[in-house]
């Protein structure tokens, strides 16, 4: 049974013969007593109250803290599915620029390898032509040493006395 403090102040005592209790003074402690009672009834409903808000808000906190903590939970997923896509990514970009690098050190053999098929096929186009040089200079040179000789054996048959040609005239006289 639950005592109310309109229990209490409605409490009736029965008096005794002798020497009973003093109504009055009976009266007045249970007066104040149901007071008290009555105080402390509307404190814990209002800490009833605070406790049911209190509780409310716990509530509530543990939502946004569970909420918190899913936000938390996929923005880890996400950053890993980003850490994870990015480092595929590099590891691609890396692939590929290792493998063009590749291409482009090869281009660069094979392009110098042909400059050096080049450089020693005009080198060897140089050796020819200054060899054929030479021989055209030498045979030139031949040739004007036969011209000077020729022009030194005209000049020497011109200087030598002839012998008469018997069928020519006869020097200094006159053919009729």
């Amino acid at each position: 049974m639950e005592l109310t403090p309109l229990d209490i102040r409605n409490q009736t005592f029965h008096k005794k013969t002798f020497g009973g209790i003093d109504a009055e003074e009976v009266k007045a402690f249970l007066e104040t007593a149901a007071t008290a009672f009555e105080q402390m009834s509307r404190n814990r409903t209002d800490l009833t109250e605070r406790l049911k808000i209190a509780e409310e808000r716990v509530n509530y906190y543990r939502q946004i803290e569970k909420t918190i903590q899913d936000a938390v939970v996929t923005m880890q997923k996400t950053c890993d599915e980003v850490k994870a896509s990015a480092e595929k990514e590099a590891e691609i970009i890396i692939a590929e620029a290792k493998a063009r690098a590749v291409r482009e050190v090869e281009n660069t053999k094979r392009e110098a390898e042909e400059l050096r098929v080049e450089i020693e096929q005009l080198k060897q186009l140089r050796n020819n032509y200054f060899i054929r040089c030479r021989a055209l200079i030498r045979g030139q040179e031949e040739l004007l040493a036969a011209m000077e000789n020729d022009q030194r054996e005209l000049d020497a048959m011109k200087a030598e006395p002839r012998p008469a040609d018997p069928m020519a005239p006869a020097a200094g006289k006159v053919l009729a």
